[in-house]
């Protein structure tokens, strides 16, 4: 059925100009219908600590994208402010162990002694101003401290007031240790050839500034300094810190004293409220409201984490943002961690943030490609499971049958596929057509890499030597299940690339070939394996065998014939539960939520909450592992909003206990903005906003006939079973709606009736 509809569903061919002024005046209405009080509402959903503690994961956090703060207690009667930046790393040239000698590198903490015994210690994080504030209580009086890291500049500011005795508290140093983490933790040495750096040393600039600086030289060349400055006035004292890095020479210094000295010179309330009206914007390019205040405040205080641990022209973040603990983990996993921490930005429409990591591989190339065998450097490139930020990892795999004999953590051949799915989204979301054209020879070289080793049987088809599925146990496999996935992605997507692009490579017919004679995946009565000569059999955390579910949506629910073993995979993979960790319960959480079950999607995401995350809401694996509550923040968002198989699915899986709820400008693949409002369990309205025109497919999830509404005449197609299809122009926005009341039901909080407000953080008595 086709409809071409230009007011509320009807035809009106005449009197054009009343037409488009009513067309405006409903549009604008509805535009106008959001009723959002951002800082009552993100107030509701700030981390509430009723003290802190000793522990990291108790503490409260700050960051600008680069460097940030982490403020938890010393000891009983001391505050430790933490302080990290993200690119200092060591960078030896040696060909050692990269978890040694390209790691992340700690800085050190400064730490407040009140003079009196602390009484009580409380703080909050105000997401909506991007601030920490708190107040000690001291048997001698009170130190009231506001701290945050500026968003535009690399300087954290932290102002006190104190009263009574407390004038006096002590504000000290405490530099670490300048090696890598790793070396701490158990059944770990330097490496032969290892040379470690030398201390640093404390130095002060004049004795007119005050400004003091603690040098710490890199062996491998460069070094990085802390610098800071403090002054006091009428019952106030203000701090000014910096963090300076280079890997080439010793200008650290005179970038952490100059950061100091510009921030020092201009206002402070300027400062502050430049800080502000950063985050205010940030915070308003996608709204989110649900009926439970635990998921709710977690997402929001997830935004505020990817935010302030990664911005646009910044490093990607490694497995602990700015805020650095001793961690087994001090560099980059490129087998799921670095994936899925960038997964939410995309539907959350912060493609800004996310074009770190396509810039990344951008700027690796040529180790991508020197990851490769030498024999397939001159068409592949590949990327390990672990190393430093210049991606250096090798993959070892070939053809030859002794290949399983190897290290995993060498065979796990897919990973830089999977990182080029993500870029492949950055193109996605946004249709720009320069990061397609940069995509297209990497994601080749990708998969020239599964070309060169692909070889037929007596069956007519093709299959994959020895591979590793990564982390399972004895996961080394011929047809490895992850690879044959993200072979099959990427040649059907370099197809759709050679199309857009016009490109006429000569691969194409190649890749055809290869997704017409691919070997099947392999499966068992259980469903889906680890490889062809590898059952699912043991506990295993990662959902590498899964990958052709989710996130590639290769078997998808959309498939009759396919949802029995999607179904039973999923079963059997959590039918194990001792190995599981955090994002084995996101990555079941998203599964279930393709498949509409929104209450065991939400089930999911509830036990990741309470078994795993900790009161500040990161999450722990002997070390900081900062990827799976982001990616649970992908999680919720698929409760709200999905795309795959070419449709846009509004409210896909809503719990049955969620009737209301409501979500503003997600952005999905297309490049297309969301907006949708559901009351007492129904669906009230959504716009669709085409942000550089093309087809829409879409399940707006609306209960009997519906009508749209544009500025612009659209021919909407009825394809049955509450699918739809316009063409829609460049900046063109659609209103789908069953009911013309309908439309005056605005975007606003949702009630809360799960849960309390200010659910995270330490709690003296933790909220039921």
């Amino acid at each position: 059925m086709e409809y071409e509809i230009t007011y509320i569903g009807f035809r009106m061919k005449k009197i054009i100009i009343i037409l488009f002024l009513l067309l405006s005046g409903i549009k604008n209405s509805i535009a106008q219908s959001s009723s959002i009080n951002w800082q009552q509402f993100m107030a509701k959903n700030d981390m509430v600590f009723d003290t802190l503690t000793t522990k990291w994961e108790d503490g409260a956090f700050m960051g600008n994208g680069l460097i940030g703060g982490m403020v938890f207690m010393e000891n009983s009667n001391s505050l430790r402010f933490e302080i990290g930046r993200t690119d200092v790393v060591d960078h030896h040239k040696e060909k050692i162990n990269e978890l040694i000698g390209k790691c992340r590198l700690p800085i050190g903490y400064f730490v407040l002694h009140p003079v009196g015994r602390i009484l009580s210690n409380t703080v909050r994080v105000d997401l909506w101003n991007a601030e920490l504030r708190g107040l000690i209580t001291t048997t001698k009086g009170t130190i009231q401290w506001q701290a945050l890291t500026l968003s535009q500049t690399n300087v954290i500011i932290l102002k006190t007031q104190y009263s009574g005795n407390e004038k006096s508290f002590n504000w000290n140093w405490v530099p670490e240790e300048s090696v890598s983490t790793r070396i701490s933790f158990p059944k770990q040495t330097a490496p032969p050839g290892y040379k470690a750096n030398p201390p640093g040393a404390l130095h002060v600039k004049n004795s007119t500034d005050k400004i003091f600086y603690y040098h710490q030289p890199i062996s491998a060349g460069g070094s990085y300094t802390t610098a800071w400055q403090s002054a006091d006035s009428l019952g106030k004292r203000n701090f000014y810190i910096s963090i300076g890095y280079s890997q080439q020479d010793n200008t650290s210094d005179n970038e952490a004293i100059t950061n100091i000295e510009n921030a020092s010179a201009q206002n402070i309330t300027s400062l502050i409220n430049v800080h502000r009206l950063w985050w205010h914007q940030f915070y308003q390019q996608s709204f989110i409201t649900m009926p439970d205040a635990l998921l709710e405040s977690f997402y929001w205080i997830q935004q505020y984490k990817i935010a302030s641990a990664s911005r646009q022209n910044k490093p990607l973040i490694d497995l602990m943002g700015p805020w650095f603990k001793p961690t087994p983990w001090p560099v980059y996993w490129w087998n799921l961690n670095a994936e899925l921490t960038y997964s939410s930005l995309y539907t959350a429409n912060h493609l800004e943030i996310a074009s770190v990591l396509p810039a990344t591989v951008d700027k690796n190339i040529s180790n991508l490609i020197n990851n490769a065998p030498e024999q397939y450097q001159y068409n592949a490139l590949a990327l390990g499971r672990a190393g430093g930020i210049g991606m250096n990892a090798i993959i070892s795999v070939t053809d030859d049958t002794s290949d399983r004999y190897k290290p995993a953590s060498e065979m796990e051949l897919g990973n830089a596929t999977w990182m080029l799915y993500y870029y492949w989204l950055q193109y996605r979301y946004s249709l720009d057509n320069k990061v397609l054209a940069d995509l297209f020879p990497i994601l080749k070289r990708s998969i020239n890499y599964y070309l060169d080793i692909l070889h037929k049987e007596t069956d007519g088809k093709y299959h994959l030597p020895y591979t590793a599925s990564p982390e399972y146990p004895g996961g080394i496999t011929r047809d490895c299940n992850y690879d044959l996935s993200l072979l099959r992605w990427g040649c059907t997507t370099l197809l759709k690339m050679n199309d857009s692009l016009r490109a006429n490579d000569k691969l194409a017919t190649k890749w055809k070939d290869v997704l017409k004679n691919l070997t099947p995946y392999p499966v068992n009565k259980n469903g889906l394996m680890i490889g062809k000569d590898v059952p699912f059999a043991v506990s295993h955390r990662h959902y590498s065998h899964l990958l052709m579910i989710y996130p590639l949506h290769l078997l998808n629910w959309d498939q009759i014939d396919n949802r029995s073993l999607i179904e039973k995979s999923l079963l059997h993979w959590h039918s194990m539960p001792k190995a599981m960790q955090g994002y084995s319960w996101t990555g079941g959480g998203s599964i279930y939520a393709t498949m509409g079950r929104g209450d065991k999607a939400r089930d999911y995401l509830d036990t990741l909450l309470t078994k795993f995350i900790k009161p500040n809401t990161m999450y722990l694996e002997s070390g900081p592992v900062i990827e799976t509550p982001l990616a649970a923040a992908t999680t919720i968002q698929e409760l709200f909003l999905q795309y795959w198989n070419d449709k846009i699915r509004v409210f896909p899986a809503m719990p049955y206990d969620w009737k209301d709820a409501s979500f503003k400008d997600l952005r999905t693949e297309g490049a297309f903005l969301l907006s949708g409002v559901r009351k007492d369990g129904i669906t009230k309205w959504v716009s669709v906003k085409s942000l550089q025109g093309g087809l829409c497919q879409i399940l707006p999830n609306l209960n009997g006939l519906v009508k749209i509404s544009s500025a612009q005449p659209v021919k909407m197609i009825d394809k049955g079973n509450g699918e739809y299809e316009m063409m829609l122009k460049k900046g063109q926005e659609v209103f789908l709606f069953t009911n013309e009341n309908a439309l005056n039901t605005p975007i606003s909080e949702t009630s809360q009736i799960i849960g309390k407000s200010n659910y995270w953080g330490k709690k003296i008595k933790p909220l039921l």
